[in-house]
């Protein structure tokens, strides 16, 4: 009986050693695998293939890298490097990011929705999931149609002619829902809820306006009033469907009268709508965002102060939106120091290739917080849509004999470089900005304390560079006519 207890007590020592021992060995193995990986540097390529070239309405081509991880790199003591150098300091921070997307206007939808809904929620998925995708996480929608539209223009308020509805007694979002809009917006926000919807419209109802028409004219300053309120019932009628707007613009390129959807609209005018529709929305508890201007940087500096110089112009605005096809980008730069307590954002413009990638690079370094590309699917017929010109290729493109056939082109995986690893609420990090002759970037600090670098390589060699931060550096090659996101603790 003794020997039997004593070898027990043998046995349950020998396991408690041994228990011990394995826990010592797995806590110095994690703290060894932390320590290590605070030494490595993660890396991701992703390659440029015949930018904006209408060849991809073809079919896919093969290119060399897709967002593909690559060797991890060492992160080692400061030391002298005869190579480029990108120099970034974590302590000077700028702007906050809220993060990068593209559009789900109609034109987007209608292709989608011709698809199975397996096939559908597999491209939601690359675009939104921040796992399996990509990880957008800000979609811009329209309120009414823009030109990229399969449909007839309309707007959620449209009388015979001349008639009028001043009280919008006819306001309706069913087309919207009939369209599929609704329901393939929900699905985005299923497959990511951390998704934000921005909107802006093209033309109010034609009744409202100078010309009677959704095309070209100017709003009547009697239905400013009018116009906000049918703002606010959009942005409620949304939130009945499950689709909170995060922010929206008062009108989409508001110095354009063109012959699809626009309209022209002053910045005296449209001080009084954001005015009239911040009033609404106080009485309303509706906290959506008013983004003012939504046009070109040529036109700021005549547009933006008579709003925010203001001093009720000025409260009635939370930030600024962009286009980038006319003007210099260090206009957004310059606006935003004069308004340093509103957001700017780049909320329209497709770019491609590594050309483009320098371009997004240059949104964020010149201010903004976010950044949207415009038109997500046309079909390999380039349609459909109402736009007066050709489109250069769209981020996916779908077989227009074969709709549950699509093909993403390049700049797909490039904003990917910037979405999947860019974490809302990271800021901008001081760096330099190196040349379009050897590599140019962009870096940011996420709120986990991450850093994210995105190397930028134009040029068709090979470039070697290294990067310092707070007396650490890697040294990295990066591939012609690439793009690289270097990812580090």
């Amino acid at each position: 009986m003794f020997l039997k207890k004593g070898l027990h007590m043998t046995l349950v020592f020998l396991m408690f050693f041994f228990f011990i021992s394995s826990s010592m060995e797995t806590e110095v193995y994690a703290a060894d695998r932390k320590a290590s990986d605070k030494n490595k540097v993660r890396v991701w390529f992703s390659s440029e293939k015949d930018p904006a070239s209408r060849t991809w309405y073809d079919g896919p081509l093969e290119v060399k890298y897709a967002l593909d991880e690559q060797t991890p790199l060492a992160l080692t003591k400061k030391k002298a490097s005869d190579s480029a150098a990108v120099y970034i300091d974590p302590s000077r921070r700028y702007q906050s990011v809220l993060g990068v997307g593209s559009s789900l206007e109609e034109s987007t939808i209608h292709n989608l929705s011709k698809m199975t809904p397996a096939k559908r929620k597999e491209v939601l998925k690359k675009l939104v999931d921040p796992k399996d995708g990509i990880g957008m996480d800000v979609m811009r929608i329209t309120i009414g149609t823009s030109d990229f539209t399969a449909q007839e223009f309309y707007t959620y308020d449209d009388m015979p002619e001349g008639q009028t509805d001043p009280k919008l007694h006819h306001f309706s979002i069913q087309k919207d829902i009939d369209l599929h809009i609704t329901a393939t917006i929900k699905e985005a926000l299923a497959i990511n809820p951390e998704l934000k919807i921005i909107a802006s419209p093209w033309s109010p109802p034609a009744w409202m306006k100078t010309n009677e028409n959704l095309k070209r004219g100017k709003l009547k300053d009697k239905y400013i009033g009018a116009l906000a309120v049918y703002f606010r019932k959009f942005i409620e009628a949304y939130e009945k469907q499950g689709i909170p707007i995060y922010a929206m613009t008062l009108q989409n390129e508001p110095l354009l009268e063109i012959d699809y959807p626009s309209m022209y609209m002053p910045p005296s005018q449209q001080r009084k709508l954001a005015l009239a529709l911040k009033k609404e929305m106080k009485k309303h508890v509706i906290d959506t965002k008013i983004w003012i201007y939504d046009h070109n940087a040529s036109g700021a500096w005549n547009y933006i102060p008579p709003i925010l110089d203001d001093k009720k112009g000025n409260r009635a605005a939370d930030g600024i939106a962009f286009h980038d096809y006319d003007g210099d980008l260090s206009v957004m730069s310059e606006i935003g120091k004069r308004y340093p307590d509103k957001s700017i954002h780049l909320t329209e413009r497709s770019v491609w290739g590594t050309a483009g990638a320098d371009r997004i690079a240059q949104y964020f370094r010149n201010g903004a917080s976010s950044y949207n590309a415009w038109v997500t699917m046309l079909d390999s017929q380039i349609k459909t849509h109402h736009w007066i010109g050709t489109p250069d290729p769209t981020l996916f493109i779908q077989d227009a004999k074969n709709p549950d056939r699509y093909w993403n082109i390049p700049i797909f995986h490039m904003t990917g470089n910037f979405s999947k690893f860019i974490e809302r609420g990271a800021k901008r990090i001081e760096s330099n900005y190196g040349s379009k002759n050897t590599v140019s970037n962009v870096s940011f600090l996420n709120p986990d304390q991450s850093i994210v670098t995105v190397i930028i390589n134009q040029t068709s060699a090979d470039q070697k560079f290294h990067v310092v931060s707070e007396n650490r550096q890697f040294e990295a090659v990066i591939p012609a006519k690439t793009v690289a996101t270097y990812k580090w603790k």
